[in-house]
């Protein structure tokens, strides 16, 4: 997992690095010289999901009792994952959460006898391509919802 993290950054990185052309240079075309347009756009290309690799969210319980916990994963209107797994300590539950498409969602969580807490999820191309997974870590004072690319 760390590998990929890494990996992240760095693509990142040079990514907000794309388009620079040195300080104080300007982006000019010479004169004379034609210019091809890229007409492709990343946002709009199809994406299929790998059925091998789906996009799941974890629950994972880091604390000392066994919690019930309420998840339930929609975008705009529509409800793609509605769930309540009791999780012994240290112990995780794993859904499919059915995302083939990038895109914003969000995802309400409810420990019962705890705290309520909306998490806002994007997915992108690359998640969707590559199963990233979600882990709702349950942790003894908080909790906290991370990416695994």
């Amino acid at each position: 997992m760390r590998r990929r993290q890494v990996l992240t950054a760095a693509a990142l990185s040079i990514a907000s690095l794309a388009g620079c052309t040195g300080p104080g240079t300007p982006d000019e075309t010479p004169t004379g010289d034609s210019t091809e347009t890229d007409t492709s756009s990343t946002e709009t290309d199809t994406v299929t999901p790998d059925p091998d690799d789906p996009i799941l969210l974890v629950v994972s319980n880091g604390r000392d009792v066994e919690q019930t916990v309420s998840v339930t994963l929609t975008r705009g209107e529509t409800t793609l994952l509605d769930e309540s797994p009791t999780v012994e300590p240290g112990g995780r539950a794993e859904f499919d959460t059915g995302i083939a498409d990038p895109g914003e969602y969000e995802l309400a969580v409810d420990v019962e006898g705890d705290e309520n807490r909306t998490f806002p999820v994007t997915i992108e191309a690359f998640d969707v391509r590559h199963g990233s997974n979600h882990i709702l870590e349950l942790m003894a004072d908080r909790m906290v919802l991370l990416v695994e690319e």
